[in-house]
């Protein structure tokens, strides 16, 4: 018994058959999977409940790896019985996994311990994942040797981290959503335990008693979360939005929620608000007629986002426009907008109206192609909080928009609130600068999101109007003026231009938001409204 392999696991590892070694492989290549959706799953979850998907991806993949890492350590003490204890681990990680989304959910809607309960869940699930490898290499070990069994190991792990890139964002996210994929992937991690339990029933005969007893309570604890999810979302989404809940959908971009409480109808999407029925007027009043002013003709208008249909609603209105292109990356959103009632009436059924094309593309790469200019182009896009929707706020994409745009066309985007994001506002505003001749700062209050900014911007002169405004609700020839003077006490900031290769709004968008938070008590997905 002088040989390692032999000496650590005298009692488990005889030489596994052919059938066994090919259940074993699979299961590598299962547990791969299992272990990257979870940590996809509580990185999404984190980003939809909390925003900053760059922070929230980076600390659930840094926390995984330092507590695999502990687990493979834990691994080593293993020095026996090694079937046992990977079944009992299966067991483990199905029964936390299962519950993870829910747990946090759960935490979240109720306490202010979010994070400490998250580390705690990363914690469990990372040092079980980081000791199944390890023991299942040393069990296959005992057939093709250590060098080939650390080999085979890895390639079923890496092809299986493969298999679970691709399903959670195209398969999982979009039609189960966080709660039911956790919950499958817990009973897929049972499923595992339950045929190498089988497999190797023999060796296992002694503990056969406490693995029907564990198999049993995570596979009731698992149905018991499964059987609560409807009431549990109920309950959840009451303690995230202030209003009741209308409808949900999750699409592999975001997720959707409409809330509804008197005429108050409110669109959410990944938690934050995007408007409110009772005063969206005046944001997209503001948004589409105030450019309009401007430009020196209106025959072509081109909105980049604004799926929801009310930004187009409101060019509509002129009777010069032939045509309007909608560029919105999620068909999640355009199709609501179309086939949601309540929220078709408010945009007058735009989106299907025959001068409106609508195109559910990437904005930055459909812009990159040769295509038709515009007198009018509305950038209507979420604030710039991650990277992917910064570098739609970058100098390289005003100069996609300005290659698009006719002459004497004009541009306006909106750009956070100057008095809650006075950097990143002001950060939006340079960066037209470097694009364009003539840029003006313009301000609105929105009773729902306070005091909100838009820039306007042009290869000409916009101290004189073009044309007299379209009158609105709110936006007229009289409120121009008002609209266009900055208020005395936002002068002009000196930051950085937002680059691609550096992004700095991100940083200034999330200092300016994170000091309002901390004056607050934080309530949930109604506490940060964000366009």
């Amino acid at each position: 018994m002088s040989s390692e392999g032999t000496t650590h696991s005298h009692d488990s590892v005889r030489v596994i058959s052919d059938n066994q070694f090919v259940l074993l492989a699979g299961s590598v290549f299962i547990i791969a999977a299992c272990s990257l959706i979870y940590e996809l799953l509580i990185s999404s979850l984190s980003t939809y409940l909390l925003g900053s998907s760059v922070i929230h991806y980076s600390l659930t993949i840094g926390l995984f790896l330092f507590f695999m890492g502990v687990g493979a350590w834990l691994a080593q003490s293993v020095d026996s019985r090694l079937i046992p204890v990977f079944v009992s681990i299966e067991i483990a990680i199905g029964a936390l996994g299962g519950i993870s989304a829910l747990l946090l959910f759960f935490v979240y809607a109720n306490t202010l311990y979010y994070y400490p309960a998250m580390i705690v869940v990363i914690g469990g699930i990372g040092i079980l994942v980081g000791m199944e490898l390890p023991i299942l290499t040393r069990i296959l070990e005992t057939r093709s040797g250590l060098r080939r069994g650390i080999s085979q190991v890895l390639t079923f792990d890496y092809i299986g981290a493969l298999a679970a890139s691709l399903l959670f964002p195209f398969v999982l996210l979009p039609y189960f959503g966080h709660l039911i994929t956790a919950v499958f992937v817990g009973l897929v991690n049972l499923v595992v335990a339950l045929v190498v339990a089988w497999s190797f029933r023999k060796q296992l005969y002694e503990w056969r008693g406490w693995f029907v007893a564990g198999i049993g309570a995570a596979l009731a604890l698992l149905v018991a979360c499964f059987v609560w999810i409807k009431p549990a979302q109920v309950m959840i989404e009451s303690a995230l939005y202030e209003d009741p809940v209308i409808e949900t959908r999750q699409t592999r971009y975001q997720k959707i929620v409409v809330t509804q409480r008197g005429d108050d109808l409110r669109l959410y999407l990944d938690g934050n608000l995007q408007f409110s029925s009772i005063d969206e007027y005046r944001y997209h009043e503001v948004l589409v007629h105030l450019p309009a002013v401007f430009a020196g003709r209106l025959n072509r208008a081109l909105v980049i986002g604004g799926g929801d249909g009310l930004a187009a609603r409101e060019l509509l209105k002129y009777d010069s426009i032939e045509s309007i292109d909608v560029i919105d990356l999620d068909d999640g959103v355009t199709t609501l907008a179309t086939e949601q009632p309540l929220i078709a009436a408010l945009n007058n059924n735009s989106l299907i109206n025959s001068r409106v094309t609508v195109y559910n593309q990437d904005a930055w790469s459909w812009l990159a192609e040769t295509g038709d200019l515009y007198d009018l182009v509305v950038i209507d896009l979420p604030d710039p909080e991650s990277e992917d929707v910064a570098k739609l706020y970058s100098v390289a994409f005003y100069q996609r928009v300005a290659r698009r745009l006719s002459a004497g066309g004009v541009v306006i985007t909106q750009a956070t609130s100057p008095w809650f994001a006075r950097r990143a506002f002001w950060s939006i505003g340079g960066t037209l600068d470097v694009v364009f001749e003539s840029v003006k700062p313009a301000t609105a209050y929105i009773p729902s999101f306070g005091l909100w900014g838009f820039f306007v911007a042009a290869n000409h002169s916009l101290d004189k109007t073009v044309r007299s405004s379209v009158n609105g609700r709110y936006f007229s020839d009289q409120s121009l003026h008002e609209v266009l003077r900055l208020p005395s006490d936002l002068p002009q900031l000196e930051v950085e231009v937002n680059r691609n290769h550096s992004l700095p709004v991100i940083e200034y968008y999330r200092e300016g938001w994170e000091s309002l938070n901390l004056a607050i008590m934080p309530v949930g997905a109604s506490g940060q409204s964000a366009k």
